[in-house]
């Protein structure tokens, strides 16, 4: 009979933070890689150790052991460290897709300069797994992936049963993402550390794998059995080889091997049965009661999500966009781009992104963001003033003050942008600079009234909104500083731009009769849309083309949470707390639109009772807690302003406020009163369906999900898309049709395996939210574009102002890139830092097939390519979309550095 194969794979999954701050995890990752390489050197039967899938545990090593580089390579080379294949191990749903595509690139590249990646996509314990893995796994090169959450292993004495969609009948399975494309999958069905601390004294060992085997049997498609020899932070088993040794004396009846991944797959591949299950989609653990799931994890500290969405948006819509527009692509830019992207990547680990370790975790978290984003802006304002030195400005009067708005979303984007123009200069080298000052203050007192013209010469609607006298420099390439004083006007611009382009404005003296009206109107409108404010705070909107209107939509509700970074709780016999009627409401009108702030009060209580305190500390597990909320009551005040941009047909909602309460979740409800059985909503590369009611096992009386950019609920005849800035949780309440946004959560403690508070996460202090909601009719054209105008939502306009009377090569008004189906849904445009080709990613929206166009400076694309910039087999540039296809466009050397 041919023994049973026992693949043994010694590693430690290496959460660079999250119980302790990083460098504590950083010290004891150190102490773990002298151990290995006095292991190595010592023990000649230790076969390797799987380096948690992650090429960052190599530079953080190095960061304390530089001396030890050559020897780290050594390992490697022979064999003895598996590197790769990703940079960092992600969480897949609370990072945007490009983050997802960029760990998968850089990991590679790192990985490759070291050695050979290992061929899996590694996901040990992300918090569910989104539907699209599979695809952008193919498209990074790996066809096989392991995962420990999100399916249930049904299979028993591997005999076939009914399945639901979640279900596989073993631990091994394919998985399909909605576009076809298929991996092998390894679920860690007895959990990724189902071979820790083999035992290497006989009864020890004789009950360890009598238990064990029995386990793996239980679910195994193959006579391979994988034993994942290690935990979170786990030490490297010193004695694994002696504990082996005694394993295969016990028991002869299988073969035990110290294995590593590659070689375990190759097994695994050549005894695969023809019965595996497909599963399909996200995993999500979507079968199960409810409360693991982790999705709370969207909502907890939501202010590192808003700072994650915004150093996103800021390096895939402004400086990866910029930089390809400007030509600033030599090498020297690109290493500072990916040294960006890297840092940006550092946060999003699922125990960091998720918000879901201690503090000091978090604190460091934002000292990250604050670098990326200052990288970013560096990056953006250098491609601005090497665009803007290419623009011809002749055409505008030679006493104006010629500016650009640039365009890098896929709709026309109507928002009023303020823009700042320097009118004067006077350098130190004019004299002193207090005199420079006093000249120019005096000639700010004796403006007169400006205007704001395009191109052709025709006003555009615009404001004088500031003007100011200040203090500034600028820092030549390689020259030393200049400083001066300057005259500066802040005008608002209400233009439209046109989806990817710039144009061209002007700012003019003379009076341009801008029209500014304001009252207490609780009503605002334009040609598309109404909004008005109601007597108990709520907010109705009205689709003005449609005659649709949805009473008392939008209010902000305030619920109890009991629970922790993870997972959200309600207090015992609580009811949600409505915002109350608006106060102190002013209604704004001019020609680029209207707006209304007003304010409401939340009478809430100030945290959860004493009981809580006592469930935390005992370690009492959520579904058993009982503590309720405190009778003391305080007001929390949230100041809401409403805007409605003439011509547009999306309504964006700011709301800010100061928390000083603690334990509890604020929700902005849109009520709408549609009655159906699903919704969708952005995920990964993917506009994903989920249904609205979870399945019959579900006990949580919450349905928390993640979503990207906006979640939709609809019918045939209407439906209502709600964007959002940074907010990730939302949840679908079927009975009333309301989608229901959380906008801050504040919470005591980690949770987990122990009690670790974590005061920062009650998130007291300033907060703001950002969403818009947008009507459609439900057709699939009125659909997709509120869907992209959702996204669009997320991405402002840049501003740079333009030298005067300036010959360039380029026009003032410019449309750089075209894309002729909605249905598809860009991610990104940049320059490949390896080829300077001009990439253009994005995936299409739909479950249907989908022809589409997309030219860059007016040419056609060359090639389709992988995440690793090789040509698809089998794919032109006018091949049809498949339903959820991600593709990559390559525009040879288009725009490259002149």
């Amino acid at each position: 009979m041919t023994k049973k194969k026992v693949f043994v794979i010694s590693h430690s999954h290496w959460d660079r933070e999250w119980y302790m701050a990083f460098e504590n995890h950083h010290m004891r990752l150190v102490q773990l890689m002298d151990d290995l390489f006095d292991l190595f050197e010592n023990d000649p039967n230790f076969n390797s150790f799987h380096l948690d899938g992650q090429t960052i545990i190599l530079d953080d090593y190095l960061a304390v052991r530089p001396e030890k580089r050559a020897e780290l390579q050594h390992w490697i080379d022979v064999g003895k460290l598996r590197v790769g294949p990703f940079y960092i191990l992600q969480d897949d749903f609370l990072i945007s897709p490009e983050a997802n595509t960029r760990n998968t690139i850089l990991g590679r590249k790192l990985a490759e300069k070291w050695g050979q990646p290992v061929p899996l996509g590694y996901f040990p314990d992300t918090f569910g797994n989104a539907g699209q893995v599979p695809q952008m796994m193919r498209l990074g090169h790996l066809d096989t992936v392991a995962f420990g959450r999100g399916v249930t292993p049904t299979g028993f004495n591997n005999q076939t049963g009914d399945l639901g969609d979640y279900d596989s009948t073993y631990s091994e399975m394919y998985w399909q993402s909605p576009d076809s494309s298929k991996v092998l999958g390894i679920l860690f069905a007895n959990w990724y550390s189902n071979g820790n601390e083999i035992p290497d004294t006989k009864e020890a060992a004789k009950a360890f794998w009598t238990e064990h085997l029995a386990a793996a049997e239980k679910y195994a498609a193959t006579p391979d059995l994988l034993f994942m020899n290690g935990v979170d932070h786990q030490p490297v088993q010193k004695n694994l080889s002696d504990a082996l040794a005694l394993a295969r004396e016990l028991f002869p009846d299988y073969e035990f091997i110290h294995s590593n991944f590659p070689d375990y797959i190759k097994a695994l591949k050549a005894d695969l049965p023809k019965d595996l299950t497909t599963v399909k989609g996200e995993l999500t653990s979507q079968a199960t009661d409810g409360w693991y799931t982790l999705a709370n994890t969207a909502s907890s500290r939501i202010y590192l999500k808003q700072h994650n969405t915004a150093t996103e948006r800021l390096l895939e819509n402004h400086t990866e966009p910029l930089m390809a527009l400007s030509g600033l692509t030599d090498a020297a830019n690109q290493d500072r781009l990916t040294y960006a992207w890297q840092t940006l990547l550092q946060n999003d680990p699922h125990d960091s992104i998720c918000g879901c370790s201690v503090d000091e975790v978090h604190r460091g978290m934002m000292d990250r963001y604050a670098r990326a984003q200052q990288v970013g802006h560096w990056l953006g304002e250098a491609a601005l003033t090497k665009l803007a030195n290419k623009i011809d400005t002749r055409n505008f009067p030679g006493e104006s003050r010629p500016f650009l708005l640039i365009n890098n979303s896929s709709v026309p984007q109507h928002d009023t942008v303020n823009v700042t123009l320097e009118w004067e200069r006077a350098p130190f080298t004019a004299g002193k600079p207090n005199a420079l000052y006093a000249m120019l203050e005096e000639k700010r007192q004796a403006l007169g009234d400006f205007h704001v013209i395009d191109r052709e010469g025709k006003t555009i609607p615009a404001q004088v909104v500031d003007t100011q006298v200040k203090f500034h420099y600028d820092l030549p390439d390689r020259a030393f500083r200049v400083p001066y004083m300057g005259l500066y006007i802040t005008v608002a611009v209400a233009a439209t731009v046109a989806a990817h382009s710039w144009a061209g404005f002007a700012l003019v003296p003379g009076t341009g009769h801008p029209q500014v009206a304001s009252d207490q109107e609780p009503l605002i409108q334009n040609d598309a849309l109404q909004a008005q404010v109601t007597a108990d705070g709520s907010v109705s909107i009205t689709d003005r083309r449609q005659q649709q209107t949805y009473d008392h939509c939008l209010r902000f509700v305030d619920t109890g949470d009991v629970g922790n970074e993870y997972i959200f709780k309600g207090a015992a016999n609580d009811q949600p707390i409505q915002a109350g009627p608006a106060k102190n409401l002013t209604r704004t009108v001019t020609a680029g639109g209207q707006t209304l702030a007003y304010e409401q009060v939340l009478r809430i209580p100030v945290s959860a009772d004493e009981q809580l305190a006592v469930e935390q500390q005992s370690v009492t597990d959520i579904t058993e807690r009982h503590a309720q909320r405190s009778t003391q009551l305080a007001d929390l005040t949230l100041h809401v302003t409403l805007t409605l941009p003439a011509g547009s047909r999306q309504l964006k909602i700011h709301v800010a406020g100061d928390n000083q309460m603690r334990d509890h979740r604020i929700q902005a409800l849109f009520v709408t009163g549609i009655q159906s059985d699903h919704h969708q909503a952005e995920s990964i590369f993917e506009v994903v369906t989920r249904p609205n009611t979870p399945g019959k096992q579900w006990e949580n009386p919450e349905d928390p999900q993640h979503q990207q950019a906006f979640v939709d609920l609809s019918d045939a005849q209407k439906g209502v898309t709600v964007g959002n800035f940074g907010l990730n949780e939302y949840q679908v309440l079927p009975k009333t049709g309301t989608i229901a946004v959380t906008v801050l959560r504040c919470v005591g403690e980690m949770g987990d395996w122990g009690y670790f508070p974590t005061p920062d996460a009650q998130c007291q202090g300033p907060f703001t939210g950002d969403l818009t909601v947008q009507l459609h009719d439900g057709s699939r054209t009125d659909t997709l574009a509120a869907w992209q105008t959702a996204r669009a939502g997320q991405i402002t306009v840049d501003v740079q102002q333009l030298p005067v009377a300036h010959e360039g090569a380029l026009a003032a008004d410019h449309t750089y890139l075209q894309v002729d189906n909605p249905a598809f849904a860009i991610t990104a445009m940049h320059v490949s830092p390896d080829t300077g080709d001009v990439l253009v990613r994005g995936y299409n929206m739909t479950s249907a097939p989908q022809d589409v166009a997309v030219t860059y400076q007016g040419q056609a694309p060359d090639a389709v390519v992988d995440f690793l910039e090789k040509p698809i087999t089998g794919v032109s540039v006018n091949t049809t979309l498949r339903p959820a296809e991600i593709r990559t466009y390559r525009f040879k050397q288009v725009g490259a550095n002149d």
